[in-house]
């Protein structure tokens, strides 16, 4: 402190020869400016003070650096040296002792004197005004400098660099990669207050703004990795997006809907503890499960559910159906959900393609015909080898064949559901799935002849029903059966003059002898019993030797 009141000292001396020593002209009187003395004595002053802390104070100023600087010569209103380094009482010449313990220190107490001209760091301080550490938060002049203040227009120019001034190392490595990868892919109007704005900001903000950045991968144990990368959009145009279900209005689903434990989604997030990735994606169907219970309920009833139960992972989960963020209607267009199915079961949907009723669906967007759900459920999808789901089938296929507003367009007769219940294989199977629906029966059931999914049109050459091709059809529970054998099948086809003439005529013989006879029989036995009854009631009778009555006369 001695050096510096030395220092001091020469100055004003220098200062006070160079006055008195000017010419006379020299000596016109000129404005005096109050931190003269500041000017003269720290402009060429090479002293230095150390504190408590062992930071270096040092008490030059480069006078040309403050000229340049919004509180040079270019400021709205004269700024003094006196104007930031306040109380004048300890800055006046001789200095009073500073109490700073260190560089920081000192820093705040001249970021207090700020505050004299500009607005409160406590509402102005952006990115910071949010933190929850409020312990260490950066003053005015750790974001503007000291003498060599710049123009806020130069911050705004190049607001990452003034962050960066501070924020280019992390404690955590992690966090310092996820920034570094998000400013890299900052965009127009992108900045670090993008996420740490001066207004409050929601968490599902947060994770929009973020993981919309985000185009890295989270490796996983495995080796496997997932994609970081989120649009919001995909949620916004989803079913989770704003619309009206069932007279209810919806708004957009937000990120802490779905992922709302933020000890678990918060940032920075905790390490992901599946080792693969598919083991990651059955356990998010938790998340599923927190708006879809009845839902959830019905799947975990469903083949898949039970497969993935008994270790065989690769079943569906929700994701593998709907996605993730980018969730549609499930089945608009229809042909959605045979699309949906086909990703696992592809050789199925290859047939299904081929098939009469997936032509239809495919090729004319037939509303009619079934898709995979209308067979297998939706949910709840039973096990299709299971005896109870063969002796069900036909009523299945029933649900469509059997309606006959739905055939009538298509010119297909009802007949064909009536027939089947009606003959051998299917009177048969109806017993059994009335009386044993688990117990297995070699009678025929629909598909067993006209195919599961690669179903083809009975005129097709490569149906299984077409005459050239229906004794190996027979031949599959039949195997002795001759080329005859398949002669004695009418189709599915009730017997008329048209089909099957014969047929028709014996049964409409035996329709009309058969009622005949038996009422025929029925007529003499009720004559006979009105006979017997009229002559018990009738006296004068006498018996002959065998019992009968005889008339006297």
């Amino acid at each position: 402190m001695s050096r510096l009141v030395a220092t001091a000292i020469v100055c004003t001396a220098i200062g006070v020869a160079i006055l008195f020593s000017a010419p006379a002209a020299a000596q016109t009187p000129q404005p005096t400016r109050p931190d003269t003395a500041c000017r003269l004595c720290h402009a060429d002053s090479t002293t230095t003070m150390t504190l408590p802390s062992g930071d270096v104070l040092r008490a030059g100023v480069d006078l040309g650096v403050l000229e340049q600087s919004v509180h040079g010569a270019g400021a709205a209103a004269p700024v003094y040296c006196s104007d930031c380094h306040r109380p004048r009482q300890r800055y006046q010449y001789p200095h009073g002792e500073n109490p700073a313990e260190n560089i920081g220190q000192f820093e705040a107490e001249i970021a207090q004197n700020c505050e004299q001209c500009h607005t409160s760091s406590l509402l102005h301080n952006p990115g910071h005004l949010q933190a929850q550490d409020k312990t260490n938060l950066p003053n005015c002049v750790d974001c503007h400098g000291g003498h060599e203040v710049a123009p806020a227009a130069a911050m705004i120019a190049d607001p990452v660099g003034a962050c960066q001034q501070c924020h280019m190392e992390f404690e955590d490595q992690k966090i310092g990669d996820v920034h570094a990868e998000l400013v890299g892919n900052f965009g127009a109007g992108q900045s670090c207050q993008t996420c740490h704005a001066s207004t409050p900001q929601s968490e599902d903000a947060k994770c929009q703004t973020c993981h919309s950045l985000l185009s890295s991968e989270l490796a996983l144990a495995s080796g496997e990795t997932v994609s970081l990368h989120v649009d919001p959009l995909d949620i916004v145009h989803s079913v989770h997006g704003e619309r009206v279900f069932d007279g209810i209005q919806y708004t957009t689903l937000r990120c802490t809907d779905c992922h709302r434990e933020q000890g678990i989604w918060g940032f920075p997030h905790q390490e992901i503890d599946t080792e693969t990735r598919r083991e990651l994606t059955i356990a998010m169907q938790q998340v599923c499960q927190e708006c879809h219970s009845e839902i959830y309920e019905r799947n975990a009833d469903g083949i898949h559910a039970r497969h993935i139960a008994e270790g065989e992972l690769q079943a569906a989960t929700c994701a593998d159906c709907h996605g993730n963020h980018a969730i549609h209607d499930p089945d608009n267009p229809r042909e959605r959900i045979s699309q949906t199915c086909g990703n696992c079961h592809s050789t199925i949907n290859e047939q299904y393609a081929m098939s009469v009723h997936g032509a239809a669906l495919l090729g004319e967007d037939n509303p009619d015909v079934p898709v995979c759900t209308d067979c297998h459920g939706v949910h709840n999808i039973p096990d299709p080898t299971t005896a109870a789901f063969r002796l069900s089938s036909p009523a299945m296929c029933g649900t469509c064949h059997a309606n006959a507003e739905m055939m009538n367009k298509y010119g297909i007769s009802t007949d064909v559901f009536n027939t089947y219940v009606a003959d051998f294989h299917g009177t048969t199977v109806t017993l059994f799935e009335h009386a044993s629906p688990d117990e297995r029966t070699n009678m025929a059931v629909c598909y067993d002849c006209h195919g599961i999914h690669n179903i083809l049109p009975a005129t097709d050459e490569n149906s299984q029903i077409i005459k050239a091709n229906l004794l190996a059809t027979c031949q599959q529970c039949h195997p002795d059966a001759t080329e005859n054998f398949p002669d004695a099948w009418t189709s599915h086809y009730t017997p008329s003059l048209e089909h099957y003439p014969i047929v028709y005529l014996v049964n409409l013989f035996y329709a009309i002898v058969i009622p005949l006879t038996v009422g025929g029989f029925l007529l003499f036995i009720a004559t006979d019993i009105f006979r017997r009854i009229r002559e018990r009631f009738q006296g004068g009778g006498q018996k002959t030797d065998h019992g009968e009555v005889k008339d006297e006369q």
